[in-house]
């Protein structure tokens, strides 16, 4: 085994046969093995215990999750969460924002320049992304009564991508209220501008051009994206006042 392999097994990488070793273990013995010293062993667990889709096995993931260090078994986890499906919404929404240290949490200077949704950092919101549209209810409800914004700004992240990576329709009403709750905090405006990029009424269209107009450069720049996205014609004035990065953003979306 070469080097880079035991970098890879160190970190939980797991092959056909230690699948095989743990197959006929039950629901009791993988739920124990989920907390095994070794890495390969907890990413075993976390594929076989796809075959017990249940409300402690999510718990237990969740878990789990929350203290896993090594990328494999951390991937493991996070698939057999994304196949309990409905299961899961509720015991990853509770963890927005509380795992690791990789959030965003200033605006960017720079503009994100692919048509795709960024994927969230989080990693809570990055597996219920992969949920799908079970979980854009329960989005909408965490963004409109939770009272914690770093959880907020996950859950309009996880709703964004979900929403606009596939296709699903819905009114901006919640982000209208979350704007009017928060009218002074510039990073949830700029996660609001990002998600608008899935919404076509007349109240996202204003948010994002008044965003363009008198947001900070980061603000503008994801507002225009938004924009450029939904193809809304922007009048001839505003663009007076791109910069160079704007003016390269806007081309670059709309040759894509």
């Amino acid at each position: 085994m070469n080097d880079a392999a035991i970098k890879r097994r160190n970190r939980g990488e797991e092959n056909e046969a230690d699948l095989a070793c743990f197959s006929s273990f039950s629901e009791t013995d993988l739920l124990v093995l989920l907390r095994s010293e070794k890495p390969v062993e907890r990413t075993c667990a976390a594929i076989h215990l796809q075959k017990f889709p249940n409300s402690l096995v999510v718990s237990r993931l969740c878990e789990q999750l929350s203290d896993e260090k090594k990328l494999y078994s951390k991937l493991a986890v996070c698939e057999t969460l994304a196949k309990c499906s409905a299961l899961s919404i509720k015991p990853l929404i509770e963890l927005l924002g509380k795992i690791g240290n990789n959030h965003e949490t200033e605006i960017s200077e720079t503009g994100f320049f692919k048509v795709s949704f960024p994927l969230p950092r989080d990693i809570s919101a990055r597996t219920i992304c992969r949920l799908g549209s079970v979980a854009v209810i329960p989005l909408e409800k965490v963004i409109e009564s939770s009272k914690d914004e770093k959880a907020i700004a996950q859950a309009v992240d996880a709703y964004g991508h979900i929403l606009y990576s596939n296709k699903i329709e819905r009114p901006s009403s919640t982000l209208q209220k979350l704007s009017e709750k928060y009218p002074k905090n510039d990073f949830l405006k700029y996660k609001i501008a990002r998600c608008l990029s899935g919404f076509r009424d007349e109240w996202a269209k204003e948010f994002l051009l008044e965003t363009l107009q008198k947001g900070s450069s980061g603000l503008r720049l994801e507002a225009l994206r938004s924009l450029t996205l939904l193809k809304i014609e922007l009048p001839r004035n505003m663009r007076k006042s791109f910069s160079t990065e704007m003016q390269q953003l806007e081309l670059s979306i709309q040759k894509r």
